[in-house]
């Protein structure tokens, strides 16, 4: 019995273990995407800024 209970334990936690450590790269895959749709929306802002910028600039003349 008790070469059952340890063999389930061992196959139990080596599954739990093996799921958490994929949650977790999961989790880390979606910071990374949406880090970098940050960034691009980031870019996409900054740049609109400066073209209202510029244009109010250029309007002044």
């Amino acid at each position: 019995m008790d070469k059952k209970w340890s063999h389930y334990l061992h196959k139990h936690t080596k599954m739990i273990t093996t799921v958490v450590v994929i949650v977790f790269l999961f989790l880390a895959a979606g910071e990374y995407y949406l880090f970098r749709k940050v960034m691009y929306v980031n870019k996409m802002v900054s740049e609109g800024f400066m073209q209202v910028k510029e244009e109010i600039k250029n309007l002044r003349k």
